[in-house]
């Protein structure tokens, strides 16, 4: 082997498998181990893993082996340098002495040059046509890279683009459990502090409409009736603020997350199906919807006695259409408004407002079907 030609220190290693990054359900734990082994796994002197955080721009977030902090955090816009030359080929690159290079630019020669890199490797993470990211190996004396370092940078950077994969699929189940015990929670308190709260508030209004009440007696009554009002309106807030979703989350996805955790929580087969492609509705009204839909299912938990529920979603004519129908025991449920004007009396004053409608029907076969309407605009 030339003296110039760098091969892995833990060549014929067989202690590490892909498998063991994609273990790792936190990205950044992941691509911090991902890190560590191409130092392990390539002999390198410095590891450097980007991620795409921005349409052509990569951000160097994990590292490994650096002595100064110049290269962390490094924003590298596609074209400029070694990394950008891989995100823009989306093929491994290499140079044999950075600062002498001619086949790169040389917009980050001083942390380069201050980490001491001279040898640098570049290979892209990929996940089918789309580049995720790029990971670096570069070592602090001028050479080549041997074939077995290119092979162990590679199989670093494709087990990593499955560990992003894997990842993300985890931070969305922890994000739908999330909202889920949110929803849970509402619901308790809109089925205890809720019914409590218009229960007293009912008592109140009949003592003060009572003819034998005293004016002094009857101004504290007012005074309580408008305390409950206030808890009540906390309440509802409150209710909202929990049932608030996180930016940028798509209906089809929230209500596909909310019936996962309908199902997980009743045992009641629950699937969410959407027929056409969903345009997003602004903030106001995607709240307002999904409410609906929730409500629905709500009703459905709480009286329908059913074994299965579907939520078919489709947009056409300028609006969007959310049904849900379940096959329970059907009106002889009950589905009147819930108590504290959260129910589906409330949910109709909301979409009537937009122009929107619920109708409610019993199934010729069994159950109820909630049809709920609400135009885009």
């Amino acid at each position: 082997m030339s003296r110039n030609t760098r091969e892995p220190r833990g060549a014929g290693r067989v202690d590490w498998e892909p498998s063991h990054l994609v273990a790792l359900l936190d990205r950044k734990v992941a691509l911090r181990e991902a890190a560590r082994q191409v130092c392990t796994l390539t002999g390198a002197d410095v590891a450097l893993i980007g991620e795409m955080e921005d349409t052509g721009v990569a951000v160097v977030r994990s590292w490994a082996g650096t002595h100064h902090t110049g290269l962390h955090n490094l924003v590298v816009p596609t074209g400029l340098g070694l990394g950008g030359k891989v995100l823009a080929t989306n093929r491994p690159c290499r140079v044999h002495d950075y600062a002498r290079s001619r086949s790169i630019t040389h917009e980050f020669d001083d942390p380069i040059n201050a980490e001491g890199i001279r040898a640098m490797l570049g290979v892209p993470i990929q996940r089918g046509d789309e580049v995720l990211g790029m990971v670096y190996a570069a070592y602090r004396d001028p050479g080549d890279f041997g074939t077995r370092a290119t092979a162990a940078l590679t199989r670093i950077a494709d087990a990593t683009a499955l560990s992003l994969a894997v990842a993300e699929l985890a931070d969305a189940r922890r994000e739908a459990d999330t909202l889920a015990e949110r929803r849970r929670i509402a619901v308790a308190l809109h089925d205890s502090v809720g019914a409590m709260l218009f229960t007293v508030g009912a008592q109140v209004r009949d003592l003060r409409s009572d003819g034998d009440t005293t004016p002094e007696l009857a101004e504290r009554l007012g005074t309580v009736e408008r305390g409950l009002a206030e808890a009540s309106t906390a309440l509802r807030r409150s209710l909202a603020a929990l049932s608030d979703l996180p930016a940028g989350r798509s209906l089809a996805a929230t209500v596909t997350a909310d019936c996962a955790a309908f199902e997980e929580r009743t045992g009641v087969t629950a699937r969410a199906i959407a027929l056409t492609p969903l345009p997003e509705p602004d903030p106001s009204r995607f709240r307002i919807l999904l409410g609906a839909i929730r409500e629905a299912l709500l009703n459905v938990e709480k009286h329908a006695r059913a074994a299965s529920v579907v939520v078919t979603l489709m947009a056409a004519d300028g609006e969007l259409t959310a049904v849900v129908s379940d096959d329970g025991v059907g009106l002889a449920g009950s589905l009147t408004p819930s108590v504290g004007g959260i129910g589906l009396g409330a949910v109709r004053e909301r979409l009537e407002r937009l122009g929107g409608d619920v109708q409610v029907v019993e199934n010729d076969d069994a159950g109820v079907t909630v049809r709920i309407r609400m135009p885009l605009r």
